[in-house]
């Protein structure tokens, strides 16, 4: 009976894992190489754990996911160290990695970084001239041409191996190309071709037959084209779609009269590799998640207890936290009302007995006054002057009547009269709302609209507290050119038939009728009280 994955070591579970790779089982390869990132985690294996999470990331990035690839990669660095020598080739792997997947990413300073901290840790030359191959190729993409072209030359001055001086000499011939224009690649195309064909590299002469086209592309069509068809018979026979399209796009240019075939063949190849590889690349997700899944749900298990009691003692905490800090608010708050509400009271009290002495004094010292001296004159005088006397009583009147207008205007102007009024009537349980009360209407209405108008909402505002039972009442002025319109509207419970005609509205609507205005009151379609005041300005 063979072992349990949980019984294996992380080095067996690596070992079962890079043969799962090698038989193209990816997905298989990944869960095993996860099951030895925690069977290492668990054993404290740092060195293992390293090599599970830089095989994840590789496998991650040739998915196509280049993001979590890196970060798999930069996991691992914290599990490396590079005093050891045993970790050299794991530290060689990921930087490598992280070089790959910054150049994917066209982040070609962090991969000339990681490129440049891997090439101390090659433990022989072809290792070594794989990473300068690399480091020159993100050098070459960043467009410094010159270090690229450096880097080459050294690679081909230290007899690398036939595929590596290959490759190294494609890739010269290509910056030196991207460097000038006018410089001349074939030769070195051609001997790197001459190579591939006698170690028989078929990948690395796909290679070559693609760089061969590109460049006769525009100079010698007919050289493309038989290069190009060299390249897409190749890539069939090696059963490499990715060659097979980019062989196709070049025949789609080169060839008119099979313009139309060739493309449809691309675009349905295209299509079919796009619909495999978002399948790969979701089932690879979803098998990534599931793996990351099951270790977050493995580390919240083992810490369900403790973090269960550090919550409800946090919980209970900030409960009782929050209970004190709702009393103390809640008992501020009604003692700041209170005191605003005596304050306001108090004052609104103290202008009544200032505005009544005032009124007092004036009516004492003009009016009183006034009448006590017409009076001497009536009964000391021999002779009455009769215009005389008509006139003082004139005058009288006048200040009479000026003396009534400050009473109604003062102490308080007109908005701040219905402020005094609305903060009379507002309770907790009773929110009243205004809309267009602004200063405006101290300066567009008439002294007698302002009385009526203001006993006209002191009257709602008695009904609505006396029946309605409203839990919010609004207000609205709406100021017009040639009319001020109110409205008055309640959420209460309404009135019956016979609180409709009270003395109270029949007063106020006589009122408003005195000013040539206009009174509508009743209930509205929800139940509570609704009322329209119109007054012409002029």
């Amino acid at each position: 009976m063979g072992e349990k994955p949980a019984d294996l070591t992380a080095d067996s579970l690596i070992n079962i894992a890079d043969r799962l790779w090698d038989k193209g089982k990816l997905d298989s390869a990944f869960l095993t190489f996860a099951q030895a990132r925690e069977s290492a985690t668990k054993s404290k294996d740092s060195l293992n754990l390293a090599n599970a999470l830089i095989s994840m990331g590789i496998l991650a990035n040739d998915q196509g996911d280049s993001f979590n690839g890196q970060e798999y990669a930069l996991e691992a660095i914290k599990y490396l160290n590079s005093n050891n020598k045993k970790h050299h080739r794991s530290i060689l792997a990921n930087l490598n990695n992280l070089g790959v997947t910054a150049y994917d990413l066209k982040k070609y300073d962090d991969a000339i970084d990681f490129y440049a901290q891997a090439i101390p840790l090659a433990s022989d030359s072809s290792h070594l001239h794989i990473a300068k191959n690399n480091l020159a190729n993100a050098y070459r993409q960043k467009g410094n041409y010159a270090m690229a072209i450096q880097l080459y030359e050294e690679i081909l001055n230290h007899h690398p191996t036939p595929q590596n001086k290959a490759r190294t000499m494609t890739n010269l011939a290509k910056a030196q190309l991207m460097q000038n224009p006018n410089f001349k690649p074939v030769s070195l195309y051609l001997s790197a071709l001459q190579i591939r064909t006698s170690v028989n590299d078929e990948w690395g002469k796909n290679s070559s037959y693609s760089h061969l086209a590109d460049y006769y592309l525009y100079r010698k069509p007919d050289s493309a084209l038989y290069y190009s068809r060299l390249m897409y018979q190749l890539a069939l026979a090696l059963r490499n779609p990715d060659n097979e399209l980019e062989a196709l796009a070049k025949l789609t240019e080169l060839e008119p009269k099979h313009r139309l075939s060739l493309f449809r063949r691309y675009r349905k190849l295209d299509d079919s590799l796009s619909s495999a590889r978002n399948a790969a690349k979701n089932q690879f997700a979803l098998i990534r998640y599931q793996t990351e899944r099951y270790k977050l749900n493995t580390l919240r298990l083992e810490k369900e207890n403790e973090q269960k009691k550090a919550q409800i003692d946090k919980r209970n905490t900030l409960l009782a936290m929050a209970i004190l800090a709702i009393l103390c608010i809640s008992f501020t708050s009604m003692a700041v009302y209170r005191q605003r509400k005596r304050r306001l009271t108090e004052l609104a009290e103290k202008r009544i007995r200032d505005s009544k002495l005032k009124t007092s004094k004036e009516i004492h010292d003009v009016v009183a006054n006034g009448l006590y001296r017409m009076m001497s004159d009536v009964e000391y005088s021999d002779f009455i002057d009769k215009p005389k006397f008509v006139g003082q009583l004139e005058k009288l009147y006048h200040q009479s009547r000026q003396i009534s207008h400050a009473v109604s205007a003062n102490p308080m102007d007109f908005v701040e009269r219905l402020e005094e009024i609305i903060h009379a009537f507002s309770s907790p349980e009773t929110k009243i709302i205004t809309a267009g009360l602004d200063e405006k209407l101290n300066t567009s209405l008439s002294v007698p609209v302002k009385d009526e108008i203001v006993l006209a909402i002191q009257e709602l505002m008695v009904n609505m507290s006396k029946y309605s039972k409203a839990s919010q009442v609004v207000l609205r002025f709406i100021l017009q050119a040639n009319e001020l319109e109110f409205s008055y509207r309640d959420n209460g419970v309404g009135l019956s038939g016979n609180k409709k005609d009270g003395i109270g509205i029949r007063n106020t609507e006589s009122r408003i009728a005195a000013i040539n205005g206009r009174f509508i009151f009743g209930n509205h379609g929800n139940g509570g009280v609704q009322a329209v005041i119109k007054v012409p300005l002029t």
